[in-house]
């Protein structure tokens, strides 16, 4: 099948899919997964072999994408709100994972090798799912901040303890001596290469996008950055999320405010990407592995383990770091999804120990099947369990543009109360005396019964000014400039901005009802930008 017709079917199916489930109150992440279940070799062979391997590239670069946007989460002023629960949660949460995965798995197969390397894998966290969940249900608060910093840094406590893991098991395997010293040196040399490569080209980009106006060029510009670093990345054989976060991190501090609408565009424009590639994760997961009962039993024990100590070392860590209580409670419950990172290392380590022995021949091919199994069951449930976080400690849809606050209020709400009215019989002096004593640039003329008959603004007293004979035999109901337009209290604010851009007006009186002309309140154009303003900046405070 052309890859091209291919690829875009994957797409319009995703969509269809996330959506379904949306609906289902499921996370979308898991309608791609599962329509990647089916297309792939696990159903209709549709998406597999050479297919994902073409696709690999776009896969790639999702991910760059996603390290990139981790890593413009984190800013230098919430590591100083929160950095050391975030510090103490990450600590528990990852060692937890790998003492309780590797306990039990050595139980149950008598092998304390294969529990060290089953523990290590346990310590990952998937990145991309988890970011996805927080992205959909646009989630904002101390959890959301906790969990975006967590699944960004723990791949690097996840390389730290693999790299213990995988020297010590080789050892055990083939009966040599154990190095403490080489099993920590290289995965956090390796760390300290992928955090030097995307600071530096994080500070080239950041001096050079400053000097681009137009935003388009810039985003692209920001988009060839992460292809290279991710580029690099692979290159070089490093950890290519690590990298990208490193970059993200990076041009965040260094153009705050720059950056601020970079980081919004590329997400937005990534959507299709975000789809397909975890439409290709999902086709690349093999369902008949469930039908083998001798893994069954590990399978679970690794499954109750990891969540369990996932959990437990979340709320630990936020006990002893005096963390507040939704962020203490609800973090582990974000951290269950397991994914590229985790495979990577299984594939890694499997590769290691594979040709020590023919015992680790075999081992390697339990580790491959454990893990893919886990990965796809987790990737299953995980999102749910992240939505399930974000819902409990009321922190969904807390990430508010001025759209959201639009959506959320009538006229109402923010119309001015306090007005006077100028009666239409008020000579042109007392007119000028209204005026004057008001805030407001427009007032409206009412009747005896204060229904509007118009409006009255400084431009027109100034016309009336000029006229010299006149102005001493002016009322306000002479000078008042009809009323065209006007917006009832209980109308949706939206309403009340679609007037005045398609009308291009400045001002709207504010009667009780349609048909009543009874004149309750006004709206400005400029205070209502204003109000708008002061009232997403309250809510956006709010909501951290």
């Amino acid at each position: 099948m052309n890859i091209l017709f291919l690829v875009g079917l994957v797409v319009f199916l995703g969509i269809i899919s996330g959506k379904l489930f949306q609906k289902l109150h499921i996370p979308q992440v898991v309608g791609y997964i599962l329509l990647g279940v089916i297309v792939g070799k696990s159903s209709f062979h549709i998406v597999e072999g050479p297919t994902v391997n073409a696709l690999m590239t776009v896969v790639n670069f999702t991910l760059g994408i996603i390290g990139f946007i981790i890593g413009g989460e984190l800013k230098a002023d919430i590591f100083k709100r929160y950095g050391k629960s975030i510090y103490a949660i990450l600590l528990g949460e990852g060692l937890f994972a790998f003492l309780f995965v590797a306990v039990t798995i050595s139980l149950i197969t008598h092998k304390l090798y294969l529990g060290l390397i089953f523990g290590a894998i346990a310590s990952a966290t998937d990145p991309a799912s988890t970011m996805n969940v927080l992205w959909e249900y646009r989630s904002k608060g101390p959890l959301t901040t906790t969990l975006s910093s967590i699944v960004a840094l723990d791949d690097g406590l996840a390389l730290l303890i693999y790299g213990f893991a995988v020297v010590f098991s080789k050892a055990l395997l083939a009966r040599e001596q154990f190095s403490f010293l080489h099993s920590f040196a290289g995965p956090l040399w390796e760390i300290v290469q992928c955090l030097l490569l995307g600071a530096i080209a994080g500070l080239i980009v950041s001096k050079a996008v400053v000097r681009v106006r137009e935003k388009d060029l810039a985003v692209a510009f920001m988009l060839g950055a992460i292809a290279i670093v991710a580029g690099t990345a692979m290159w070089f054989d490093l950890d290519l999320i690590l990298c990208c976060m490193a970059l993200g991190m990076t041009v965040t501090n260094v153009i705050p405010k720059k950056s601020e609408k970079l980081f919004f565009s590329i997400k937005e424009m990534s959507v299709a990407l975000y789809i397909l590639f975890f439409v290709v994760v999902g086709a690349q997961l093999d369902v008949s592995i469930f039908l083998k009962t001798s893994l069954f039993l590990l399978i679970c024990g690794y499954l109750f383990a990891r969540s369990l100590g996932k959990v437990l070392g979340a709320y630990c860590g936020g006990i002893v770091s005096h963390a507040r209580m939704e962020v203490t409670r609800y973090t582990g419950l974000g951290l269950f999804t397991q994914g590229g990172v985790a495979m990577g290392l299984a594939l890694s380590i499997a590769h290691n120990i594979s040709s020590i022995s023919p015992e680790g021949q075999d081992a390697s091919i339990l580790i491959m099947s454990v893990v893919t199994t886990t990965t796809f069951i987790v990737q299953l449930f995980g999102p749910s369990c992240v939505k399930y976080s974000i819902f409990k400690a009321d922190e969904a849809y807390k990430n508010l543009t001025k759209d959201d606050v639009i959506e959320s209020l009538t006229v109402k709400d923010v119309m001015q109360k306090a007005f006077a009215p100028v009666p239409e019989s008020a000579p042109l002096s007392e007119v000028i005396r209204i005026i004057k004593s008001e805030e407001a640039h427009y007032l409206p003329v009412v009747d005896a019964q204060n229904k509007t008959i118009g409006s009255v603004s400084l431009n027109n007293i100034k016309e009336a000014l000029l006229e010299e004979e006149l102005n001493r035999l002016l009322v306000a109901r002479d000078i008042a400039v009809p009323d065209r337009w006007t917006i009832a209290e209980d109308q949706p604010l939206q309403e009340a901005i679609r007037i005045f851009e398609e009308r291009y007006l400045d001002y709207l009186p504010v009667i009780k009802n349609e048909g009543s002309g009874e004149v309750i309140g006004i709206l400005e154009h400029q205070r209502l930008a204003e109000a708008i303003n002061r009232e997403l900046l309250i809510r956006q405070r709010a909501a951290e």
